[in-house]
């Protein structure tokens, strides 16, 4: 990511859509888990739609920590935000 500040939800949007395309534009699947790591693609479109919800110019950390987290998630139903 470049110098812009991650918890500023349009750059949190940015970096999470660049990566889907990256992953989609890879050749193979080896390319493919590099281009992930540990996120799944279902979870930084969880990701993407909680933070295009938020009402808000910068994201307090419990929001990103909670963005973060979706990016990374497995199971089959989105978490709901911890209020």
């Amino acid at each position: 990511m470049n110098t812009a500040s991650i918890n500023i939800p349009v750059n949190f949007v940015s970096t999470c859509e660049a990566t889907l395309r990256r992953y989609f534009a890879a050749q193979t699947d080896a390319e493919r888990r590099t281009i992930l790591d540990h996120q799944t693609v279902q979870g930084l479109w969880w990701a993407i739609g909680f933070v295009r919800q938020l009402q808000t110019a910068c994201m307090s950390d419990k929001e990103l920590k909670h963005a973060i987290r979706l990016t990374h998630f497995r199971g089959a139903v989105c978490p709901a935000f911890p209020a």
